[in-house]
């Protein structure tokens, strides 16, 4: 059997494809590589997202892992989780070709591990780190948190608050499922700040919005 590991808002949102495959879940894993909010998303505004990271930049984080139904080939696996990655789920003309994503700039890969957890293989996808700021050593957790605070305040937009796109949500759901990375408690710290202190990250959100105009 195959699976396919989960360590951001995948966890919480899988998608429909990748649900219809899924046999049973492994939870309470551990990356095997760091991860940090190192990406800034298109598709969620510039909010800062998760993304493995350089060793020292960052710590494994909590995952799950989608233990995949006996029959589910390798490649539909890959179409699955790249077609969910890309919000083009459904459209059976996206296919994952691995090496022209290589060839690109701003890459979106997916990745592999074997015969970990009892399965012959687990994939996961590796965005590449864009948000450069965060990856600076002259940098303090502080002034980091600052940068990923502010980002996923501009993120918020009427089209990503209603879809609950933005960061803020973003890094809600990550800490509902317990993918804590190094920054996370002063990151969620500066939200709170930035937004008058509110009890929770929910409240926050609903406060910056409010400020931005985006709800009444």
């Amino acid at each position: 059997m195959i699976g396919i590991l989960a360590y951001g808002s995948l966890i919480t949102y899988p998608g429909h494809e990748i649900e219809t495959v899924v046999d049973h879940v492994i939870p309470d894993v551990l990356t095997s590589f760091p991860v940090e909010y190192a990406r800034r998303s298109r598709s969620r505004a510039g909010a800062p997202t998760l993304a493995p990271v350089p060793k020292g930049r960052g710590v494994p984080v909590k995952a799950v892992v989608y233990v995949l139904k006996e029959y589910t080939r390798k490649k539909k696996a890959q179409n699955f989780l790249y077609r969910r990655e890309i919000h083009r789920e459904g459209n059976l003309t996206v296919i994952y070709d691995d090496q022209a994503q290589r060839q690109k700039r701003d890459v979106l890969v997916i990745e592999s591990m074997q015969n970990q957890f009892g399965l012959s293989v687990i994939y996961y996808t590796a965005l590449k780190p864009n948000f450069t700021e965060i990856l600076e050593a002259g940098r303090t957790q502080e002034e980091k948190a600052e940068l990923l605070a502010q980002a996923a305040i501009d993120s918020l937009t009427s089209e990503t608050y209603a879809n609950m796109m933005d960061g803020i949500q973003y890094l809600a759901d990550n800490l509902e499922s317990g993918v804590i990375t190094t920054l996370s408690e002063s990151y969620e710290q500066a939200v709170w700040e930035k937004a008058g202190n509110g009890p929770n990250l929910s409240q926050a959100r609903r406060s910056i919005a409010q400020q931005r105009g985006i709800v009444s």
